[in-house]
């Protein structure tokens, strides 16, 4: 290796504080090739707004990079799904019978729209000054902007940024390394994670010692799923990580930092039957080490054996959230689940014989294209089946709707029933624009929409079963067929 390195500032944009594994991942594998005192890990989700620019300033007048590579994580204005405040608003503005509660979700509305403006007119700023103050005067050699955000809006982004910034839309980083001119490793999927460069390059890791800690055990999701932009992210081949890495990485978690709370951010943990064996020899790893940790990640349970069930509970699984979508075969087929049913609920039987304890959140897509009154009512008894087998205290319903996104086959379907049309705005944040990106259409949309809204009256914890009453009551009496409604 030669002795003079490049120098490179790594920039996570300012998001929700999760923990950064992109921008984490991508410091352990340039630690192969850079010692840690010429990398920086800046993490912008940990710093007030009115201090980052200054902060980012300072860092690279510090650090004096080569090459300073940003991450934008996340550009949507909100998450289609109960929890959020945004969604809950726009829903009690479109449903809510009461005038009253319209005008102040509309209120609350205005300031959403602004504030999700002003953090993308940050994210930009951000990029801008950096070129402005240190590229075009020769401090910086190059400017990068990577991340999910890039990969979904790149053509976007690319309309409001310099032409300096070099974008890195595709998912693998080895047009990177030859950017900043290191040699691309032949593994691109293993980051080799060493906890004691990683405290040098991110100084800042103490904030994240008592959160959840994200580790991926493999790159691609090889499942079709209608509405799903992880295969377009990752490709549809699946990487996986040799077990024994990802197992020292989890390790060195728990004993340098006393992590006990983990998060797979791998797209779906068992997205092939292949990955039972990759996630078996993980557990068995953890468990022979006596790693006692907590751990989560998106599951499909469909063609879960016991042996695996076993593993996973005794390795400490816990929430386990399982994208069920439909409680209707019509419907999971519809949205190219890959699943049937009755392997889904073999699967929870499984894992309640094995003794799993913790929660089970089952992600529910209401309103998806084949949905009827009929393929309602059949989700709310699978709900109450799934309850009736681990109790309804630990079952936790979540409810979402499919969000039209680039690259996607539902925006495929949109454009060819005119739900939208070619040339539209992905990132609009007005609300008659949102109001068709999230896929609620007749003639079901307005009552799932009123019942929504109405469930959002009340401040619980428990949306999804709140909505989910109310659909069945408000569907129950009627006749077989409903009338068109206007949207």
């Amino acid at each position: 290796m030669s002795t003079s390195h490049p120098r490179v500032l790594i920039v996570r944009l300012p998001c929700k504080k999760v923990y950064p594994i992109g921008p984490i991942y991508l410091a352990g594998a340039l630690n192969h090739l850079v010692p840690a005192a010429s990398l920086r890990l800046l993490d912008l989700a940990l710093v007030e707004p009115k201090e980052r620019n200054v902060r980012l300033l300072k860092t690279i007048q510090e650090h004096r990079p080569d090459f300073v590579a940003f991450s934008w994580r996340d550009l949507q204005i909100f998450s289609p799904q109960d929890m959020d405040g945004a969604m809950r608003d726009a829903f009690t503005f479109f449903y809510d019978p009461s005038a009253a509660k319209k005008v102040r979700a509309a209120s609350r509305g205005l300031d959403h729209i602004l504030r999700y403006r002003s953090a993308i007119s940050e994210n930009l700023s951000l990029i801008r000054e950096t070129c402005r103050n240190f590229s075009n005067k020769g401090g910086v050699k190059g400017i990068a902007l990577g991340g999910s955000s890039v990969r979904i809006f790149g053509d976007w982004l690319s309309k409001r940024l310099p032409s300096s910034v070099r974008m890195f839309p595709e998912s693998s980083l080895g047009r990177f390394y030859e950017f900043v001119g290191l040699p691309v490793p032949r593994n691109l999927v293993e980051p080799g994670l060493n906890l004691e460069a990683l405290e040098v390059i991110f100084p800042e890791w103490r904030n994240y010692r008592e959160e959840q800690i994200g580790v991926q055990s493999k790159q691609g999701c090889p499942q079709t799923c209608l509405y799903c932009l992880y295969g377009f992210l990752e490709g549809r081949e699946v990487r996986r990580r040799d077990p024994v890495r990802v197992i020292d990485e989890i390790e060195a978690y728990f004993r340098r930092w006393g992590a006990r709370w983990f998060w797979f951010s791998d797209a779906q943990l068992l997205s092939e039957r292949k990955d039972a064996d990759h996630l078996s020899a993980i557990l068995e790893g953890l468990l022979r080490k006596g790693i006692d940790i907590r751990w989560s990640g998106y599951l499909r349970i469909d063609g879960l054996d016991p042996g695996l069930a076993d593993l996973m509970v005794r390795s400490g699984l816990c929430d386990l959230e399982v994208s069920l979508n439909s409680g209707s075969q019509i419907v999971l087929d519809r949205l190219r689940m890959g699943f049937s049913l009755q392997e889904v609920m073999k699967g929870f039987e499984i894992l309640k014989r094995a003794g799993y304890p913790g929660r089970v959140l089952v992600n529910l897509s209401v309103n998806s294209p084949g949905e009827t009154r009929e393929t309602l009512m059949e989700t709310i008894n699978v709900v109450r089946r799934i309850q009736g087998i681990f109790g309804e205290d630990r079952v936790v319903p979540v409810l979402f709707f499919l969000a039209i996104q680039p690259n996607t086959g539902l925006e495929k379907m949109a454009l060819e029933e005119g739900r939208i049309k070619k040339g539209y705005d992905p990132l609009s944040p007005w609300p008659w624009d949102v109001h068709k990106l999230i896929y609620n259409p007749p003639p079901l949309g307005s009552l799932i929409g009123r019942c929504c809204a109405l469930a959002f009256r009340r401040y619980n914890d428990k949306f999804g079963e709140t909505i989910l009453g109310s659909i069945e009551n408000s569907i129950a009496p009627l006749p077989s067929s409903l009338p068109r409604e206007t949207v």
